[in-house]
């Protein structure tokens, strides 16, 4: 073969550019779960936008999240700026939502789901496939370009028929060569959904044991929606 029968098999070449390896799930799950094995805390900022399908509308919060493992569970501060400051305090099977400007705290009792929310709250930082597999039924989404990066998306969908009363699919996506999500999104039975975009996201950060409690002014008043 001359090199003149050789010229248009080297232009496509050229112009097609570079090969680059495509990512497999496995290879995204293993980064994930070398990740998982380290994971002590995190803290990170987040975009969370909610979706209302009877309403058809989104609303949507900017927020700072820490999460810690301790020894029975996740202990979890959501610390939310707009449109509302309010603070999601999570501690073992408690659940609770300070108002500074309402100066109040709703209190909820999540016993019944604690297994099931640290999966969630830790989801692609601090569990494992195999712990997420005994829950969930994993799916390739595969690659996929999201805010400017080239990301894997994997589906998680329920197992059991607790967990799909309240989630049909949970939806990650992984930044190539990265072990930590980008994005999670959350669908419902009723059609609504949660979408979470992290950045400037710190594993294992030096952080005080005071950043992960909720301090509570006197005078707060609380309340017991489940009552």
């Amino acid at each position: 073969m001359t090199f003149t029968s050789l010229k248009p098999l080297l232009v496509v070449a050229l112009l097609a550019g570079p090969f680059v390896h495509a990512e497999s799930m496995n290879e995204v799950l293993a980064r994930m779960d070398q990740a998982a094995s380290e994971f002590r805390s995190l803290s990170a900022n987040m975009k969370r936008v909610h979706f209302t399908a009877v309403l058809s509308e989104s609303e949507e919060s900017d927020g700072v999240v820490r999460l810690k493992r301790v020894k029975n569970g996740t202990v979890g501060v959501i610390n939310f700026q707009k449109p509302e400051d309010r603070t999601v305090f999570i501690n073992g099977k408690s659940v609770q939502i300070f108002y500074p400007k309402a100066k109040t705290v709703e209190i909820y009792d999540a016993s019944k789901y604690t297994s099931s929310m640290d999966q969630i709250i830790l989801l692609g930082f601090g569990t494992s496939s195999s712990e997420l597999k005994k829950s969930y039924e994993f799916r390739e989404g595969g690659p996929q370009k999201i805010n400017g990066m080239d990301t894997f998306r994997i589906e998680l969908l329920p197992k059991s028929a607790d967990l799909k009363k309240l989630i049909t699919k949970i939806e990650m996506w992984v930044p190539d060569g990265q072990s930590n999500p980008a994005r999670v999104k959350f669908s419902e039975p009723s059609k609504n959904y949660e979408v979470v975009d992290y950045s400037d996201i710190k594993t294992n950060p030096p952080l005080p044991d005071s950043a992960f409690t909720l301090e509570l002014p006197a005078g707060v008043k609380k309340i017991y929606p489940q009552k």
